[in-house]
Protein backbone atom coordinates (compact mmCIF):
# COMPACT_ATOMS: atom_id res chain seq x y z
CA UNK A 1 0.00 0.00 0.00
CA UNK A 2 1.19 3.56 -0.57
CA UNK A 3 -0.35 5.36 2.31
CA UNK A 4 0.73 5.44 5.75
CA UNK A 5 -1.79 3.65 7.68
CA UNK A 6 -2.17 5.80 11.01
CA UNK A 7 -2.59 9.34 9.19
CA UNK A 8 -4.25 7.53 6.46
CA UNK A 9 -6.60 6.60 9.37
CA UNK A 10 -6.82 10.08 10.77
CA UNK A 11 -7.64 11.75 7.53
CA UNK A 12 -10.38 9.21 6.58
CA UNK A 13 -12.07 9.63 10.03
CA UNK A 14 -11.77 13.23 8.71
CA UNK A 15 -13.47 12.90 5.65
CA UNK A 16 -16.28 11.03 7.43
CA UNK A 17 -17.05 13.08 9.73
CA UNK A 18 -16.90 16.29 7.20
CA UNK A 19 -18.95 14.57 4.63
CA UNK A 20 -21.46 13.88 7.07
CA UNK A 21 -22.03 17.79 8.95
CA UNK A 22 -22.40 18.80 5.41
CA UNK A 23 -25.26 16.41 4.35
CA UNK A 24 -26.74 16.48 7.49
CA UNK A 25 -27.47 20.42 6.62
CA UNK A 26 -29.21 19.19 3.79
CA UNK A 27 -32.20 17.04 5.88
CA UNK A 28 -32.01 19.76 8.58
CA UNK A 29 -32.92 22.66 5.95
CA UNK A 30 -36.06 20.38 4.81
CA UNK A 31 -37.29 19.18 8.16
CA UNK A 32 -36.68 22.36 10.15
CA UNK A 33 -35.47 24.82 8.11
CA UNK A 34 -32.28 25.39 8.72
CA UNK A 35 -30.51 28.39 7.67
CA UNK A 36 -33.68 30.15 6.43
CA UNK A 37 -34.72 27.65 4.43
CA UNK A 38 -38.72 26.64 3.18
CA UNK A 39 -39.34 23.38 5.63
CA UNK A 40 -40.62 20.69 3.42
CA UNK A 41 -41.57 18.07 6.38
CA UNK A 42 -42.27 14.52 6.41
CA UNK A 43 -43.89 13.33 3.18
CA UNK A 44 -43.20 9.59 2.62
CA UNK A 45 -45.26 9.83 -0.59
CA UNK A 46 -42.25 11.55 -2.27
CA UNK A 47 -38.53 11.33 -2.83
CA UNK A 48 -38.15 14.69 -1.62
CA UNK A 49 -39.91 13.87 1.69
CA UNK A 50 -38.31 11.34 2.43
CA UNK A 51 -34.56 12.82 1.56
CA UNK A 52 -34.94 14.90 4.70
CA UNK A 53 -35.09 12.30 7.10
CA UNK A 54 -32.45 10.30 5.37
CA UNK A 55 -29.93 12.98 5.49
CA UNK A 56 -30.22 13.90 8.90
CA UNK A 57 -30.32 10.01 10.41
CA UNK A 58 -27.55 9.13 7.94
CA UNK A 59 -25.74 12.44 8.54
CA UNK A 60 -25.68 11.87 12.13
CA UNK A 61 -24.48 8.16 12.04
CA UNK A 62 -21.74 9.23 9.79
CA UNK A 63 -20.46 11.81 11.90
CA UNK A 64 -20.74 9.32 14.96
CA UNK A 65 -19.48 6.70 12.73
CA UNK A 66 -22.00 4.21 13.44
CA UNK A 67 -23.02 1.69 10.90
CA UNK A 68 -20.68 3.03 8.77
CA UNK A 69 -20.75 1.18 5.72
CA UNK A 70 -24.11 0.04 5.67
CA UNK A 71 -25.37 3.99 6.22
CA UNK A 72 -22.62 4.82 3.25
CA UNK A 73 -24.19 2.11 0.93
CA UNK A 74 -27.86 3.34 1.37
CA UNK A 75 -27.19 7.00 0.89
CA UNK A 76 -25.09 6.26 -2.05
CA UNK A 77 -27.94 4.84 -3.62
CA UNK A 78 -30.25 8.16 -2.87
CA UNK A 79 -27.84 10.21 -4.48
CA UNK A 80 -27.44 8.38 -7.13
CA UNK A 81 -31.32 7.98 -7.48
CA UNK A 82 -31.52 11.80 -6.50
CA UNK A 83 -29.37 12.63 -9.66
CA UNK A 84 -30.93 10.64 -12.65
CA UNK A 85 -34.97 11.33 -11.86
CA UNK A 86 -33.67 15.44 -10.86
CA UNK A 87 -30.66 16.59 -12.36
CA UNK A 88 -29.44 14.06 -15.40
CA UNK A 89 -32.62 15.04 -17.44
CA UNK A 90 -31.60 18.21 -17.59
CA UNK A 91 -28.24 17.97 -19.13
CA UNK A 92 -25.35 15.32 -19.62
CA UNK A 93 -22.67 17.69 -17.54
CA UNK A 94 -23.18 17.42 -14.17
CA UNK A 95 -22.02 21.08 -13.12
CA UNK A 96 -24.68 22.21 -15.52
CA UNK A 97 -27.80 20.44 -14.63
CA UNK A 98 -27.41 21.09 -10.70
CA UNK A 99 -26.13 17.70 -9.72
CA UNK A 100 -22.64 17.81 -9.31
CA UNK A 101 -23.20 17.71 -5.26
CA UNK A 102 -25.25 14.41 -5.94
CA UNK A 103 -22.38 13.27 -7.65
CA UNK A 104 -19.52 14.09 -5.57
CA UNK A 105 -21.69 12.89 -2.58
CA UNK A 106 -22.71 9.51 -4.07
CA UNK A 107 -19.16 8.46 -4.90
CA UNK A 108 -17.51 9.85 -1.89
CA UNK A 109 -20.28 7.43 0.00
CA UNK A 110 -19.73 4.49 -2.29
CA UNK A 111 -15.95 4.68 -1.10
CA UNK A 112 -16.96 4.98 2.51
CA UNK A 113 -18.55 1.36 1.75
CA UNK A 114 -15.63 0.06 1.21
CA UNK A 115 -12.74 2.52 3.85
CA UNK A 116 -15.23 1.88 6.72
CA UNK A 117 -15.19 4.30 8.81
CA UNK A 118 -11.59 5.17 10.23
CA UNK A 119 -10.75 4.85 14.28
CA UNK A 120 -12.03 8.45 14.78
CA UNK A 121 -16.14 6.33 15.47
CA UNK A 122 -18.00 4.92 17.52
CA UNK A 123 -17.23 1.58 15.71
CA UNK A 124 -14.32 1.50 16.90
CA UNK A 125 -14.65 2.58 20.14
CA UNK A 126 -17.62 -0.37 21.04
CA UNK A 127 -16.12 -2.80 18.96
CA UNK A 128 -12.36 -2.25 18.59
CA UNK A 129 -12.17 -4.78 15.97
CA UNK A 130 -11.09 -5.41 12.51
CA UNK A 131 -14.53 -6.82 11.67
CA UNK A 132 -16.05 -9.33 10.29
CA UNK A 133 -15.46 -11.21 6.86
CA UNK A 134 -16.98 -9.01 4.90
CA UNK A 135 -15.77 -6.24 6.10
CA UNK A 136 -12.28 -7.15 5.51
CA UNK A 137 -13.31 -8.21 2.06
CA UNK A 138 -14.75 -4.86 1.07
CA UNK A 139 -11.55 -3.57 2.98
CA UNK A 140 -9.46 -5.23 -0.01
CA UNK A 141 -11.01 -2.81 -2.61
CA UNK A 142 -10.50 0.14 -0.89
CA UNK A 143 -7.56 1.31 -3.35
CA UNK A 144 -9.38 0.42 -6.66
CA UNK A 145 -12.75 2.78 -5.37
CA UNK A 146 -10.53 5.35 -4.34
CA UNK A 147 -8.90 5.11 -8.02
CA UNK A 148 -12.83 5.56 -9.30
CA UNK A 149 -13.25 8.36 -6.55
CA UNK A 150 -10.14 10.04 -7.38
CA UNK A 151 -10.85 10.11 -10.99
CA UNK A 152 -14.61 10.97 -11.01
CA UNK A 153 -13.69 13.97 -9.19
CA UNK A 154 -11.27 15.32 -10.96
CA UNK A 155 -13.26 14.78 -14.09
CA UNK A 156 -16.01 17.47 -12.53
CA UNK A 157 -13.04 19.63 -11.30
CA UNK A 158 -11.62 20.18 -14.31
CA UNK A 159 -15.39 21.35 -16.03
CA UNK A 160 -15.08 24.39 -13.56
CA UNK A 161 -11.64 24.72 -15.55
CA UNK A 162 -13.68 25.05 -19.02
CA UNK A 163 -16.46 27.20 -17.58
CA UNK A 164 -14.15 29.64 -16.11
CA UNK A 165 -11.72 29.62 -19.08
CA UNK A 166 -14.11 29.63 -22.34
CA UNK A 167 -17.37 30.50 -20.44
CA UNK A 168 -18.60 27.13 -21.79
CA UNK A 169 -21.52 24.85 -19.46
CA UNK A 170 -23.27 27.16 -18.30
CA UNK A 171 -25.70 26.38 -15.21
CA UNK A 172 -28.97 25.53 -16.33
CA UNK A 173 -30.29 24.72 -12.96
CA UNK A 174 -29.35 23.96 -9.07
CA UNK A 175 -30.70 24.42 -5.35
CA UNK A 176 -32.98 27.48 -5.09
CA UNK A 177 -31.25 30.01 -3.38
CA UNK A 178 -28.01 28.96 -3.98
CA UNK A 179 -24.89 31.66 -5.16
CA UNK A 180 -22.72 30.00 -7.67
CA UNK A 181 -19.47 27.79 -6.89
CA UNK A 182 -16.52 29.72 -5.47
CA UNK A 183 -14.47 28.12 -8.02
CA UNK A 184 -16.64 30.17 -10.93
CA UNK A 185 -15.91 33.02 -9.46
CA UNK A 186 -12.05 33.06 -9.50
CA UNK A 187 -10.05 34.82 -12.41
CA UNK A 188 -10.12 33.45 -16.01
CA UNK A 189 -6.26 32.82 -15.05
CA UNK A 190 -7.58 29.89 -12.62
CA UNK A 191 -9.43 27.88 -15.55
CA UNK A 192 -5.61 26.54 -16.39
CA UNK A 193 -5.16 25.28 -12.89
CA UNK A 194 -8.19 23.67 -12.95
CA UNK A 195 -7.84 21.54 -16.02
CA UNK A 196 -4.33 20.90 -15.69
CA UNK A 197 -4.81 20.14 -12.09
CA UNK A 198 -8.00 18.02 -13.01
CA UNK A 199 -5.95 16.20 -15.65
CA UNK A 200 -3.32 14.90 -13.81
CA UNK A 201 -5.52 13.62 -11.36
CA UNK A 202 -7.60 11.90 -13.47
CA UNK A 203 -4.59 9.66 -15.07
CA UNK A 204 -3.30 9.55 -11.16
CA UNK A 205 -0.13 11.47 -12.19
CA UNK A 206 2.43 13.43 -9.41
CA UNK A 207 -1.41 13.33 -7.19
CA UNK A 208 0.15 14.76 -4.17
CA UNK A 209 2.00 17.64 -4.99
CA UNK A 210 -1.13 18.34 -7.20
CA UNK A 211 -3.54 18.12 -4.81
CA UNK A 212 -1.48 20.83 -2.63
CA UNK A 213 -1.76 23.75 -5.01
CA UNK A 214 -5.34 22.56 -6.08
CA UNK A 215 -6.04 22.75 -1.47
CA UNK A 216 -4.47 26.17 -1.80
CA UNK A 217 -6.28 27.34 -4.51
CA UNK A 218 -9.91 26.01 -3.13
CA UNK A 219 -9.14 27.56 0.60
CA UNK A 220 -8.24 31.08 -0.94
CA UNK A 221 -11.76 30.34 -2.77
CA UNK A 222 -13.61 29.63 0.26
CA UNK A 223 -12.81 32.02 2.90
CA UNK A 224 -12.29 34.82 0.32
CA UNK A 225 -15.47 34.18 -1.79
CA UNK A 226 -18.38 32.15 0.03
CA UNK A 227 -17.44 32.78 3.71
CA UNK A 228 -18.49 36.50 3.34
CA UNK A 229 -21.75 35.20 2.07
CA UNK A 230 -22.46 33.01 4.76
CA UNK A 231 -20.92 30.92 7.44
CA UNK A 232 -23.32 27.92 6.33
CA UNK A 233 -21.81 26.18 3.39
CA UNK A 234 -25.55 25.04 2.22
CA UNK A 235 -26.10 29.05 1.81
CA UNK A 236 -22.87 30.72 0.54
CA UNK A 237 -22.22 27.73 -2.13
CA UNK A 238 -19.42 26.34 -0.65
CA UNK A 239 -20.62 22.84 -0.30
CA UNK A 240 -19.07 21.48 -3.32
CA UNK A 241 -15.58 22.82 -2.79
CA UNK A 242 -15.73 21.77 0.70
CA UNK A 243 -16.02 17.78 -0.47
CA UNK A 244 -13.14 18.52 -2.77
CA UNK A 245 -11.49 19.67 -0.19
CA UNK A 246 -12.34 16.59 1.97
CA UNK A 247 -11.39 14.58 -0.66
CA UNK A 248 -8.41 15.93 -2.13
CA UNK A 249 -6.32 16.03 1.50
CA UNK A 250 -7.31 12.49 1.92
CA UNK A 251 -5.60 11.88 -1.62
CA UNK A 252 -2.76 13.86 -0.31
CA UNK A 253 -2.08 11.33 2.23
CA UNK A 254 -3.73 8.17 0.98
CA UNK A 255 -2.21 8.81 -2.35
CA UNK A 256 -3.68 8.23 -5.78
CA UNK A 257 -5.15 4.41 -5.87
CA UNK A 258 -4.34 1.05 -7.09
CA UNK A 259 -4.66 2.62 -10.91
CA UNK A 260 -2.51 5.17 -11.61
CA UNK A 261 0.62 6.36 -13.14
CA UNK A 262 2.10 7.19 -9.55
CA UNK A 263 1.82 3.84 -9.07
CA UNK A 264 2.74 2.33 -11.91
CA UNK A 265 6.56 4.95 -11.99
CA UNK A 266 6.73 2.98 -8.43
CA UNK A 267 6.26 -0.14 -9.27
CA UNK A 268 8.56 0.10 -12.69
CA UNK A 269 11.26 1.73 -9.95
CA UNK A 270 11.00 -1.34 -7.83
CA UNK A 271 11.14 -4.05 -10.44
CA UNK A 272 14.38 -2.19 -11.36
CA UNK A 273 15.86 -1.68 -8.37
CA UNK A 274 15.25 -5.33 -7.82
CA UNK A 275 16.99 -6.39 -11.29
CA UNK A 276 19.69 -4.21 -10.18
CA UNK A 277 19.74 -5.80 -6.82
CA UNK A 278 19.87 -9.46 -8.21
CA UNK A 279 22.36 -8.47 -11.11
CA UNK A 280 24.95 -6.91 -8.79
CA UNK A 281 24.58 -10.23 -6.47
CA UNK A 282 25.18 -12.79 -9.47
CA UNK A 283 28.32 -10.85 -10.43
CA UNK A 284 29.97 -10.69 -7.26
CA UNK A 285 29.12 -14.50 -6.95
CA UNK A 286 30.86 -15.21 -10.33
Amino acid sequence: MERTDNRFGRELSLVRIGAGLLFFQHGAEKLWGFAGARIVGFNFHSLFGIAGPLEVIGGALLVLGLFTRSTAFILSGEMAVAYFTRWAPRSFWPISNGGEEAVLFCFLFFWLVFAGPGPWSLEQVLHKSPGGPLQRKAGLWEGDVRTLLRAVYAFTFSLHGYRLMFGVLPALAGRRGAPAMPLDALPQAFGALQILGGLLLFIGLFVRPTVVVLIGEMLAAYFYIAWPRSIWPIRNGGDELLLYLLVFGCLAVSGAGRWSWDELRKSKSASEGMSTAVGNGQTSHS
